[in-house]
């Protein structure tokens, strides 16, 4: 058996277990397939006192209309303030209020004032001091405060039936931290039929007693997600295993906010979710800044997108209130946001309801390894194309196997999954460039007698699911509940983009040009520093730069260069309506150029094909892309690959056509004439 035939049999085994995996990838994607929208309690409060109606009757008329949960936020120093428990100052601006009046208003603040003397007053000016004349509050602080405060740094006063508490800590940041929750919150909540979501803040010094108080209270609600607080996860660093496992026990998965990449997750994200067998579900919601910045159209497509794109099941609501508008005006569009997404979730075939966790996916190190030998064999075959001998075909693909292999069964495992995604978004791209340049070389030296379109068609089609393999050997090697939930993900969109379109021009110089030694490749060079520099050279250098930066600075999970209003709004349309929104540079850009360059080709036009052939290799090369973005549904990744076919086949077609009949009506004029 040939080495070609022993390298496309490791190609086909990969593929044959890649597919296995995503099928059982997108099984457990489809029972992931409820969306809870969840209001923000203090947030909704606000919208309640802008119309004038209580709380409860406020979330009473969101939940007719399909709201489906409230989170509830712990406690904090600030919040109690805000609603008259307690009054909030530093010791220096109580002390000028004491100097002034005598009193304080608290009789066991008083006299803890009387009896500092000015160098004590000094060095605790900057202490935080809480007063309250209510016992239950009282209560509630002093018992939240001994957990999270040390004991050198709480003072605790009592007289009578006045309170008062001395922090050492810094305002800005203590008055914000959680303190507990406030059970009647809780309590109105689940009178109201409400799935109940708190968000437990984590602190120094907790103690598993502590952890056992929240679970005791989340099973007293019936709790069933938790979204964490604050910076990091309840019990981090050193008490997470231990909270993970009182979760895991209890049934209780975990919210996971969803975040840009390359931004941090709250502290102890992965470990946790890890210890808690990874049931999670993603969160996703817009700040009060960017809720207040955002029209209603935008909000509402921000969620939608975060659905769609990014597989988010929990909508985090805050509500949208505009203080120049009217109360009635305020609960009519907040309503409306409410609605649309429901019916665009339903519309996306998505139940709405209690949000279920992803079950737990994962895959052994022995598939792992037998889809890697697709991307050994490619990798091999790829340099076969730049004449790589057989002899040293063998040796590379023997070392390529080993190494891989033992990368997936080491410590080092998580790098060799990435490893091979990301070769594989780059060397499936590259044969499939490989091929597409392979046939414009026969049609350009042989001719082709055959129809123009069914041929060009023909090219397509084989050269885009060359590309295919790749994505769907990425998606499968990634098929674990890490990456999909974002814990995790792919790394290096940048190189994926560029090593393509680099090995493009390489192969195309090598193959069609005849590039294929050093000195034919100097040849080619001084000839080109000999040209003769033309006005239209030079533009047609600018305009490669600028789509060349424009093409860098779009691609990746940060873009440099957003996209524009108007296309922010074609998208828009193109999700609400198709669902699985087709990838502009494949369908507009990459598949029309891939059809014009095999016409080129066909005119013996190498220039032409060339150029097209740059622009038809990214729409190649984004199809892997598309799948390499794990924490989206795979089965909507295919579907939106499947609908740039299409479009991009009828855009390219319909360009083929008119550009061959304008070519043909220039040539007969030029006949008549």
């Amino acid at each position: 058996m040939s080495l070609k035939r022993i390298l496309v049999f490791l190609i086909v085994l990969s593929l044959v277990v890649s597919v296995f995996v995503d099928i059982s990838r997108i099984s457990v994607e489809n029972k992931y397939n409820t969306v809870e929208t969840v209001a923000d309690l203090y947030n909704f409060e606000k919208l309640a006192s802008n119309t004038g109606s209580s709380i409860q009757d406020v979330l009473s008329k969101f939940k007719e209309n399909g709201l489906k949960g409230v989170a509830v936020p712990e406690v904090t120093l600030n919040r109690l303030q805000e609603i008259g428990d307690i009054s909030l100052h530093k010791l220096s601006d109580v002390e000028n209020i004491y100097n002034l009046k005598d009193s304080t208003g608290n009789a066991a603040l008083a006299e803890y004032l009387k009896n500092l003397n000015d160098s004590q007053k000094k060095v605790q000016k900057d202490y935080i001091v809480v007063a309250t004349n209510d016992p239950k509050v009282y209560e509630f602080l002093k018992s939240s405060l001994a957990k999270r405060v040390p004991s050198n740094k709480l003072t605790v006063l009592k007289k009578g039936k006045n309170f008062a508490f001395i922090i050492n800590e810094d305002m800005d940041t203590f008055a914000d931290q959680g303190l507990g929750f406030n059970k009647d919150d809780l309590d109105m909540i689940k009178s109201l039929g409400f799935d109940i979501i708190p968000r437990i803040e984590n602190y120094n010094g907790i103690k598993d007693k502590d952890i056992q108080s929240y679970i005791d209270l989340l099973k007293q609600y019936d709790v069933k997600t938790v979204i964490f607080g604050g910076n990091d996860v309840l019990g981090n660093p050193d008490k997470i295993s231990y909270a993970a496992s009182l979760f895991k026990k209890n049934g209780v998965a975990i919210g996971i906010i969803d975040t840009p990449m390359g931004k941090k997750l709250q502290a102890g994200t992965e470990k946790f979710a890890k210890f808690d067998d990874y049931r999670g579900a993603k969160i996703y919601g817009l700040s009060e800044a960017e809720t207040d910045k955002y029209d209603v159209n935008g909000i509402v497509d921000r969620w939608y997108r975060s659905i769609i794109e990014r597989d988010v099941r929990i909508v985090y609501i805050r509500a949208k209130v505009d203080t120049t508008k009217t109360a009635a005006f305020n609960m009519k569009q907040n309503i409306s946001m409410l609605k649309d997404i429901n019916n665009l979730a339903q519309y996306a075939g998505l139940n709405l309801g209690i949000v279920k966790p992803l079950s737990p996916i994962h895959q052994s190190k022995i598939i792992e390894i037998l889809i890697s030998l697709g991307v050994v064999a490619g990798g091999v075959l790829l340099l076969m194309l730049f004449g790589l001998k057989d002899k040293y075909s063998i040796i590379l693909t023997i070392l390529g196997v080993l190494s891989t292999a033992f990368l997936l069964l080491s410590k080092y495992n998580d790098l060799g999954v990435k490893a091979v995604a990301l070769m594989s978004s780059i060397i499936y791209p590259s044969l499939a460039i490989g091929y597409f340049i392979e046939e414009s070389k026969k049609i350009i030296e042989n001719g082709d007698d055959s129809h123009y379109v069914r041929n060009s068609l023909s090219i397509f089609f084989k050269t885009v699911l060359i590309s295919l393999i790749g994505g769907l050997i990425i998606a499968a090697i990634m098929a674990d509940s890490k990456y999909m939930l974002k814990l995790d993900y792919f790394r290096g969109v940048k190189l994926s983009f560029i090593v393509p379109v680099v090995v493009y021009i390489a192969y195309y110089c090598y193959k069609v040009w005849g590039i294929n030694t050093f000195k034919k490749l100097s040849d080619a060079s001084i000839k080109i520093l000999n040209t003769e520099i033309k006005i239209w050279h030079v533009l047609a250098v600018l305009v490669a730069g600028v789509i060349g930066v424009i093409y860098i600075s779009r691609t990746g999970n940060s873009p440099v260069i957003k996209p524009t209003s108007i296309e922010l709004k074609f998208r828009s349309l193109l999700e609400h309506y198709l669902v699985a929104r087709p990838r502009t540079k494949e369908f507009l850009v990459g598949y029309p150029a891939l059809i014009l360059a095999i016409y080129a080709a066909k005119n013996k036009s190498k220039p032409l094909n060339f150029i097209l052939g740059i622009l038809a290799s990214i729409g190649i090369l984004s199809m892997p892309n598309t799948m390499s973005h794990v924490e989206s549904v795979l089965k909507i990744a295919l579907e939106r690959t499947v609908i740039s076919w299409i479009f991009g086949v009828i855009i390219g077609v319909v360009a083929l056509i008119v550009v061959d009949f304008i070519i043909r009506y220039i040539n007969k004029r030029k006949v008549i004439n």
